[in-house]
């Protein structure tokens, strides 16, 4: 599932999902997408890089390819343990990213085409998350809101150093510079964790679209006021574009378990 139906609802097992993408008001073109497997289950959020021209196509590229490489390695294995699906996760952003760069300097391709992605696949109440880039994953329980992913950005790498303090990010010269995405000449070495589903868990994927201009105290009492998913990912998008929505946004929630 792509931009084409993001106004649509869906629900499979204890699970809800809602997805909503826009273009925002200062983009010319769309460069997220998302993708939705709800049998696997699996759902994917990408950014194409900001600027960049192959920015829509690396997003759809990804978007295509990516979760058959995935399903292609899971039903490969043996034993599907934490450790083994986490491994799944990273070998298969690893060579989506190799195959992306290769692309890119192919005749068809562009030589700067590259992509942030975000991932979540549910096995046995159990979710895995996977990064690379600055498009996030959070994990909303008991009226918290915790960021379970990892940016990937200059400014990141400042604030984890003690060089720069988060409040000074939004000024900082560096700001919007990502160190990895897909499609990079170097190895893509994503960030992949996993944790244990619980009763009323909300977990909420989207691009910097948001994070960017909307902060976590706003996400959070936006998921805390709002029930149904698919009206709360279209909440989110209208409180960014209210912000000035510079970029594209695209926010995906998936609930567990189903209220209905």
């Amino acid at each position: 599932m792509t931009n084409d139906s993001a106004d649509r609802l869906g629900s499979f097992g204890p699970f809800r999902w809602g997805a909503e993408t826009h273009i925002g008001k200062v983009r010319e073109e769309n460069q997220d997408t998302f993708f939705i497997d709800r049998y696997l289950p699996l759902f994917l959020v990408s950014d194409g890089m900001g600027g960049h021209r192959g920015g829509a196509l690396a997003s759809k590229i990804i978007t295509e390819d990516l979760p058959v490489m995935i399903e292609n390695a899971l039903d490969r294995l043996k034993v599907g343990t934490t450790r083994t699906i986490r491994s799944v996760l990273k070998r298969a952003v690893a060579e989506q990213s190799r195959q992306l760069h290769l692309e890119g300097t192919s005749e068809t391709g562009f030589n700067d085409m590259g992509a942030t992605i975000v991932i979540m696949l549910l096995r046995n109440n159990r979710c895995f998350v996977a990064n690379i880039g600055d498009s996030r994953a959070y994990l909303f329980r008991n009226n918290r809101l915790s960021q379970l992913t990892r940016d990937h950005s200059v400014i990141s790498e400042l604030i984890e150093k003690g060089r720069i303090r988060p409040e000074d990010a939004d000024n900082h010269h560096a700001e919007g510079q990502i160190t990895r995405y897909i499609g990079m000449e170097e190895k893509a070495h994503p960030h992949v964790r996993s944790l244990a589903l619980k009763k009323a868990d909300r977990i909420l994927l989207c691009t910097d679209g948001l994070t960017d201009l909307v902060d976590e105290k706003t996400i959070a009492a936006i998921l805390r006021t709002t029930l149904d998913p698919q009206t709360t990912c279209k909440a989110l998008v209208a409180a960014a574009n209210k912000a000035g929505g510079y970029d594209n946004i695209t926010t995906l929630i998936i609930d567990y378990p189903n209220p209905s």
